[in-house]
């Protein structure tokens, strides 16, 4: 399913599994690292912020993945 990396190794394109706040297990696409997170497509253009205290259970790196410099460089 879901890899044990960390959550620093998520980059664009890859699969994230989070948590919602009912508790129900759901993935989305990684689109850019933002100051609280990173902000996943659940489809259909539907935003969700993941991030590493609250709600982030793992990923899947994608093929054609890409590191988000601007965002690493904005957040670090």
């Amino acid at each position: 399913m879901w890899t044990d990396e960390s959550f620093d190794e998520i980059q664009t394109g890859d699969r994230v599994w989070y948590q919602n706040p009912q508790g129900q297990t759901h993935t989305a696409k990684a689109k850019f690292r933002g100051p609280y997170g990173w902000v996943c497509d659940r489809g259909r253009g539907q935003p969700v912020v993941v991030n590493e205290g609250a709600n982030y259970l793992g990923h899947k790196k994608a093929k054609n993945r890409r590191p988000d410099h601007l965002g690493n460089f904005l957040v670090n």
